[in-house]
Formats: C-alpha cells, structure tokens, sequence
C-alpha cells in the first residue's frame, strides 16, 4: 500500500473517486439503517387500525399517539444529534438504534395508551438523533466526487421503510397481531445498531477535528480498515475549531448566522409543503370525486417520484451546485402543485393522466429535493458541529411538518376547498425555492 507523502487539504482525506469494498460495505449498512428508520417511524400507523379495534381507541387518543413519536423526533434532533459531534458518529448511532429497537419491541408489550404516548416517544428520540448523526457519517466515508449521489441513494432509502414495512405488516398482522409488527421491527433495528458498531468505524473527519489522543495512528488504523492509503500527518484544522462546542450557539457566530438562518427557513418551509401533501393528498382526491383506492395509488405515486427525484438531483449535482439544481427542482414542483390545484377543481374535465403524471413530477421536484436538503446542510457545516447543524435544521423544520396539516384543517374550516389547498401550499415552496438558491455550497469556518 502506497504512501501519500502529505496530508491531506482538509478533514477529507478519502480518495477523491476510489470506493473500496469496505466503504461499499459500510455505505450498505447505512443504508440499511436508513430503511429501518423510515419502517419505524411509519409502523405505528400501519398497526393502528387493530390497536384502535382491541383497545377501543378514541380517535383523539390515537392522535396523541402519532404525535408522540414526531414530537420526539423533532427533540432528538435537536438536543440529541449534537452529542455525535462530542462522543462520535459511531457510537450515537449505535446508541439511538438500540434506543429505538428497544422502544418499538417495547410498544408489544404495552397495556396502556400512556405506555403506547410514552414509549413512541422514546423511540422517536432516537430516530430523530439518528437521521442527524448517520448522515454525516456516510458523508464522511464517501469520495468527494461521487459524495452528492452516494447520499442521495442512501436518503432515498427512508421512503423504502414504508413500503416494504406496508408489504410485510399487513399480512403479519392479520397472521400474528399487531404486536408482531413491533417485534419485527424493533428486534432487527437492534440488529442493525450491534452490526453497525461491529463492523462501521470512527468518522475519520470527527477524529481529524476533535484530536483525540494517538488521533494519527487511529485515522490510519482505519484508512488501512478501509483499504485507502495512509497519511504521514493530520491536517490542520486550527486549535479554535477542535475546541468549538457542539451546540446552537456554534450554529450562530456572527459568521454562520445569516447562512444557519437561511438554511432553517428553508427547511421551515419545505417541510410544510411535504407534510401537507403527505398528510392530505388521499383525501383532497377522494373529494375530488377519485375512488380511495385510487385516492391512495395517487400518494404512493408521489412516494415513488420521490425515490426517483432525490437520486436524479442528487446525481445532476455532480455537474451543477446542489441548491441552485433544488431551486429548479421547487419552483417546477410549485408550479406543477399549483396547476394541479387548478385541474382538481375542474376534475371532470381533466383526464385522469394528467393528474398521475403532475403527482409523479411533485414526488420527483418537491419531495426529491427536499430530501437533498440534508446534503445541503452537511455540506456547510464543519465536521466538528456538522451533526449539530443538521440536527437543529431538522428539528426546526419540523415545526413546519406539525404547522402545516394544522393550517390546511383551520382553511377547510375555513370554506377553501381541499383541492384549492394545492394552490396554497405551493406559496412556501417557491419562498423554499429562493432560500435554497442563497444558500451557497460552501462550509462555513
């Protein structure tokens, strides 16, 4: 094995273009993670008809269920993610995986509704920390070059949970109970949390910042696990930085605060327009005259643009800065959901394609590029509060995931038609839009 006769510019000391077999495999665990996560988080739902029909369930109560698990997503991200940057990646993910395989293999066992709120919100702690620590950790084992593709492929598994989850639930329920489901999913994420901490390394990046004890030999103990050529010294990254807290106050120095801002507002709103689609689309088409079964093929229509947009943007960045391809990709969703607003309202007169095919192109555009949001937010911040700063656009961003299908109910109260909503909630997307386009691709000092 060669020998690079310099340190590297920065803390990316990764081959610039070479992916070993181990980084392949490390990148698949991750992956797998990912696909658990987005599985934990949509399980509650997919059981709740049959938790409803044994526990008679009213339908507030199940509300307090649902919001339990989101509420703890949003905390985790915020006050969670942040110790990945103090204790490393590897071991918070490890921690938050078994955190939340615990808490769902404890929903099984649950005889009360405060049981089922408090145990989903456990769960959600971890996935919410999760989310914010994992990504910079396949972030950091990815070459430069392909590192845009590499995280769009791996966000794209969060959509998966759901629908292999869906494909295996239905019948497990309907064989075992519903406690099944829990266990399923609660005992592999478990799994996939020891396997990760077996075989996944330190982030090479968190030890170059944070300059542990024998940090040298450490970096090039892994570099050789990996198979990539060793170093002769570790870059210099400045003493002000390794001492940097991993905390809000780090994401608001004079110098980062306008770009932190920026990038909050626009996950603000971008997860507002996701949120009110995913939340209302079913029924916004069945009030358009659409058959449910139909109503519901139109949301997993949109579910799978998604998969294809967040790897066809994310892969498009190897040419074009990734935010200005997202602003393109936000403004063609709002246009597009505006449009479809205006074809819903006059449903008889639009064929049935039209709206198949603007419900592809909004999962493509809006939903794909929200996801590729998240690389955004890796790619400003340093890697000593990189976890910090994802975590906290997040959590915030979620407020705009609680405030929005609170806003559309409020406006259908209101007297505005479900289908005139779409012409509503492109509004935010296109405020998005510019706010991606201001945000510039460059790590913050």
């Amino acid at each position: 094995m060669s020998t690079t006769p310099t340190a590297a510019p920065d803390d990316d000391i990764v081959h610039e273009s070479k992916i070993t077999p181990m980084q392949w495999l490390i990148m698949a665990i991750c992956f797998v993670a990912y696909v658990l996560d987005g599985f934990d988080v949509a399980v509650i739902s997919f059981a709740a008809p049959a938790i409803s029909a044994e526990w008679g369930i009213a339908a507030d109560q199940l509300g307090m269920v649902f919001s339990s698990g989101v509420l703890g997503m949003t905390l985790g991200a915020m006050f969670l993610a942040s110790l990945a940057d103090l204790y490393g990646r590897r071991l918070i993910v490890c921690l938050m995986l078994l955190m939340a395989g615990a808490a769902t293999v404890g929903v099984a066992y649950t005889q009360t509704v405060p049981q089922l709120i408090a145990l989903r919100f456990v769960g959600g702690l971890g996935l919410g920390a999760l989310m914010a620590a994992l990504a910079p950790l396949v972030g950091e084992y990815s070459p430069r070059r392909h590192r845009t593709l590499i995280l769009a492929a791996i966000f794209s598994a969060g959509p998966l949970g759901p629908v292999i989850g869906g494909l295996i639930a239905a019948p497990m329920i309907t064989e075992h109970g519903w406690q099944s489901i829990f266990l399923y999913a609660g005992i592999l994420t478990i799994l996939v949390g020891l396997l990760q901490y077996a075989v996944v390394p330190e982030s090479m990046a968190f030890i170059i910042k944070r300059r542990p004890h024998g940090a040298l030999d450490k970096v090039n103990r892994i570099l050789r696990y990996i198979g990539q050529d060793r170093i002769e010294r570790l870059p210099d990254t400045g003493a002000g930085q390794r001492s940097e807290s991993a905390s809000v106050i780090s994401l608001l120095t004079p110098a980062r605060r306008s770009k932190t801002l920026l990038v909050w507002l626009t996950f603000f709103l971008a997860f507002a327009t996701v949120y009110f689609f995913t939340s209302w689309l079913p029924q916004i088409l069945v009030n358009a005259g659409w058959p449910q079964d139909q109503a519901i093929r139109g949301a997993v229509t949109m579910a799978f643009g998604s998969v294809i947009g967040t790897t066809l943007i994310g892969g498009l960045a190897k040419w074009k800065p990734l935010n200005r391809i997202i602003t393109v990709a936000f403004v063609i969703g709002g246009l597009t959901a505006a449009a479809l607003g205006t074809m819903l309202l006059a449903a008889d007169t639009v064929p049935p394609v039209v709206v198949w095919i603007s419900l592809l192109l909004i999962g493509i555009t809006v939903m794909g590029g929200f996801t590729n949001l998240y690389t955004v937010a890796l790619t400003v911040y340093p890697a000593q509060i990189r976890s910090t700063g994802l975590g906290w656009a997040a959590g915030l961003g979620r407020g705009g995931a609680v405030l929005s299908p609170a806003v559309a109910g409020l406006l259908i109260a209101a007297g505005v038609s479900m289908p005139a909503l779409s012409l509503y909630f492109a509004l935010p997307i296109f405020v998005a839009a510019a706010c991606a386009l201001w945000v510039s691709m460059s790590e913050m000092a």
